[in-house]
């Protein structure tokens, strides 16, 4: 006995383990195993991980077996998934080997340390190794269990044995002996409890060296041996977690299930692997069936701190999925779990984030002002940003700024501290503030990413317009046009270059901004406001052909007649075009066409006038007349008096006398210095009246010619027309003073008689007989015989009876019938005399007369009844 025990200390393992039935078989060192490509990608810790999910371990940390490992602080609002750790919050506090070293010690039964005394060799070879292992005598009991392996080569115990003298080897520090002989117990006993359990211990040493593509099978051959259903669900569990780690996540996923599914009461992992198949169902973009895990395990989980997680992330799935309402109850029954940790934090800002997206941004402000004191570093930079947007949605400027300033000041370096400086900006730009410009260019100095770069200068463009500063605007938009901004922000760039070179004259840059704008977005949605601004350019140029081109592209582009505003100012600008390039007819007919798509366009006026206008220069008088006036009628200010005139020679030339006496009317408005501009025109239309007897109006309108500075250019013949007017109109002052103009102007007798006898006419209707009287006796001389000497002694006698003295004036009268035989005069010198004789009671010689003019003039009607 003493020999053997002596030979087996004295042989090297590796020689004894070489002979006999293991012989064959060859004894594995543990040699170090290259990390799995897959595994050496995946991140290591780091400051950032997307949305908490669980992170591998530095290396070196103690062994997942050993103690959970805690995520780590999460940072961004919405991280997103990365493969998985090798631990979690889910998994159990109780450790995997002292699991594993519990079920050992059960394993050795009672009886086994009285095994020496049962007369078995092997037997009690083995009871005296595992008396000394049960004491922990760890040293002592190596080469009394390789003295039992060596000599009983056929015993049933032999697999104990050799796990017990693996973990001898282990315990006291013996590292590779006891790699090698968990791995010989595998490869010659195959199965059973113990070689479950060594591998088991050989997987978590992979484990521990992240050595997960030689630990999945390790942990698979553990579960399939075990017994302990304890040992089992952690076998399954970490086997899952290793497939998981080097990539194969479709058959750690159903392994996975396995321990969920799994019966026993005890299982701690069930909760591990729920979480680990949600996340797996997330980054395989499968949000509902990772809805549905996360919300399972948000009710049910044991631990508060992963319901908080779960709880949390089905928050952010529900959100993804417009599942609004669900996802702010799963933020708000995180919160209300109150665990240590960053999950309540993170379910804060996320519901935080869920009523910003959803505009409710006075409960932005509420959350905030609750949960102000409790923010970390790395979260209150996104809060800051949060909240100074509300502000700024809720229009509360000051505060917004406030905030901003707040976050820029604390925060400078933050990621969020970029988008603070610009989303400032823009609240400068809605109030207008007057320091915009240098704000931009400070904002600009700190080197901002381009987009936001180019977007500040937007604002600093629009601000320099606001401030009539056009030349500096349009040199900012020009360089916006070939930014990095979107094509409808280019596009508008490319708009707003032309209007501001426009408004500095700078009518061909202008053009060309324009140009670039209709060449390269077609499209763009003011497309057509660009040809409109084109083309009144090229008009300024008299570039009346490139004009009239945009003009007719906006015309057709517009679609339907008279439905929009571009299509009315384009007809009405070709028209006016066109009228340029003294093209009437094509003139007409646009301005027609405008009419008729846009009768109540503001440009109707304008359209009327034109062609009234062309019309009159045609000579198409009567055409004229009526666009003319429809054009005044719309727009009296600017066309009252340029119509006035052409409607008046056209009365004229149509022989419309009224029509052509209220023209003169509009015109003059009783102003005697616009008489000069229409004096034609009175003269005609007085002319035409007093052809007609219509002595008012003679006397009115070539009464206005009288009294303006034109009177000069009043022909004698005129004048004798006035004052005759006037005595008709009982107007004997004014008549007496047309007359004496007639008079100055005349030196032919006969023309000169008339002018005495209107003369005298006048000044007995003003009752100065003795001037009538010589007026009368003038024309007498002038004309002895005749009519005109007739119409003087008639004359004469109405001056004796104005002053009573009848008798004389009958014998006047009679002198007329007597000296001419008249048709006109005689019966009306007949008829003077009798009522002459009449008032002068002179029964016998009015009744003579009488019987006189009936004889010679039986159809003359008498004034009135003979007495």
């Amino acid at each position: 006995m003493n020999c053997r025990l002596h030979l087996w200390a004295a042989v090297p393992l590796i020689s004894l383990l070489s002979s006999g039935p293991l012989g064959a078989q060859e004894v594995r060192r543990a040699l170090p195993v290259e990390t799995p490509e897959a595994v050496q990608s995946m991140p290591r810790a780091s400051g950032i991980v997307p949305r908490a999910l669980p992170v591998i371990p530095d290396a070196g940390a103690p062994s997942i077996l050993d103690q959970n490992i805690n995520p780590a602080a999460v940072k961004t609002l919405k991280p997103e998934p990365t493969p998985a750790s090798p631990g979690t919050v889910a998994e159990p506090d109780v450790k995997a080997k002292e699991v594993q070293n519990n079920n050992d010690e059960i394993r050795l039964a009672p009886g086994n340390g009285a095994a020496a005394d049962s007369g078995d060799p092997a037997k009690t070879q083995l009871g005296i190794a595992d008396g000394l292992y049960l004491r922990k005598m760890y040293d002592l009991a190596i080469p009394e269990y390789e003295k039992y392996l060596g000599e009983f080569e056929a015993d049933a115990d032999r697999a104990s044995a050799m796990y017990r003298l693996a973990e001898c080897y282990a315990k006291l520090g013996q590292e590779v002996p006891a790699l090698n002989t968990y791995r010989l117990l595998i490869d010659e006993v195959g199965q059973g409890e113990f070689v479950g359990s060594a591998a088991f211990r050989l997987a978590t040493r992979a484990f521990d060296r992240r050595d997960y593509l030689e630990a999945a099978p390790l942990f698979g051959k553990a579960y399939d041996n075990a017994k302990a259903p304890e040992i089992k669900v952690t076998a399954r569990y970490y086997q899952a977690k290793c497939l998981e780690l080097v990539g194969r996540k479709a058959d750690a996923r159903g392994v996975y299930e396995d321990v969920v599914r799994s019966n026993n009461d005890k299982n701690p992992y069930r909760d591990a692997a729920n979480l680990s198949l949600a996340y797996l169902a997330l980054e395989n973009n499968e949000k509902p069936g990772a809805l549905a895990r996360f919300d399972q395990l948000g009710r049910e989980a044991v631990k508060p701190v992963v319901r908080a997680e779960a709880l949390t992330r089905a928050g952010i799935l529900a959100s993804d999925l417009k599942q609004r309402d669900k996802a702010e109850q799963y933020f708000k029954d995180a919160v209300a779990l109150n665990t240590p940790g960053k999950w309540k934090q993170v379910a804060q800002l996320e519901l935080m984030k869920l009523q910003y997206d959803g505009d409710r941004f006075s409960q932005v402000l509420d959350s905030f002002s609750r949960n102000a004191s409790s923010l970390s570093d790395e979260t209150r930079p996104t809060v800051l940003l949060m909240v100074a947007n509300s502000y700024r949605q809720l229009g509360k400027y000051p505060k917004a700024l406030e905030v901003y300033n707040q976050l820029l000041r604390r925060y400078p370096d933050a990621a969020e501290a970029a988008d603070a400086r610009f989303q400032r900006l823009v609240t400068l730009d809605v109030t207008k503030d007057p320091n915009l410009v240098p704000e931009v260019d400070a904002f600009l100095a700190t080197n901002p990413a381009r987009d936001r770069a180019d977007k500040a200068k937007l604002l600093k463009a629009q601000t320099l317009v606001q401030q009539n500063k056009y030349q500096a605007a349009a040199a900012l938009y020009l360089e916006l046009g070939q930014s990095s901004l979107p094509d409808a922000y280019r596009a508008d760039c490319c708009y707003a270059a032309g209007y501001s070179l426009s408004q500095v004259n700078d009518v061909p840059g202008a053009i060309e901004a324009f140009s670039v704008l209709i060449n390269r977005y077609p499209h763009y949605k003011m497309i057509t406001k660009a040809l409109l601004k084109r083309a009144l350019l090229y008009q300024s140029e008299r570039n009346y052909a490139a004009a009239i081109a945009d003009f007719n592209q906006v015309i057709i582009s517009q679609g339907n007649p008279g439905t929009t505003p571009e299509r009315e100012t384009a007809l009405l600008e070709k028209g006016l075009t066109l009228g340029q390039q003294q093209d009437y007819l094509q003139m007409s007919a646009t301005f027609r066409q405008l009419l008729q798509e846009y009768p109540h366009s503001s440009g109707a006026a304008q359209a009327n006038y034109w062609i009234g206008w062309a019309a009159f220069e045609a000579k198409r008088y009567a055409d004229a007349m009526g666009p003319l006036n429809e054009a005044r009628k719309l727009n009296p200010g600017d066309y009252a008096e340029k119509v006035a005139l052409r409607l008046l020679f056209c009365n004229q030339v149509l022989n419309r006398p009224e029509d052509a006496a209220r023209e003169i009317d509009n015109f003059t408005q009783g102003d005697l210095k616009r008489v000069s501009i229409v004096a034609d025109g009175c003269r005609w239309v007085g002319g035409q009246f007093y052809t007609a007897r219509n002595f008012a109006g003679t006397a009115k309108y070539l009464g206005l010619i009288a009294k303006s500075d034109e009177r000069g250019r009043l022909d004698a013949a005129t004048w004798l027309m006035l004052g005759r007017s006037d005595i008709e109109q009982k107007q004997f002052s004014d008549a007496i003073e047309a007359v004496n103009a007639y008079l100055a102007a005349t030196t032919d007798p006969a023309d000169r008689a008339q002018g005495f006898l209107a003369l005298g006419r006048a000044q007995l209707g003003a009752i100065q007989a003795d001037a009538a009287t010589k007026s009368a006796e003038q024309a007498m001389s002038l004309q002895p015989e005749g009519r005109l000497n007739a119409d003087a002694r008639m004359l004469i006698g109405d001056i004796d009876a104005s002053k009573g003295d009848y008798e004389t004036a009958a014998k006047s009268y009679l002198s007329v019938a007597v000296l001419y035989e008249d048709p006109e005069v005689t019966p009306h010198a007949l008829d003077a005399a009798y009522r002459a004789f009449q008032k002068a009671g002179n029964q016998d010689q009015a009744s003579k007369t009488l019987s006189e003019l009936k004889n010679r003039y039986p159809t003359y009607e008498m004034r009135a009844s003979a007495s």
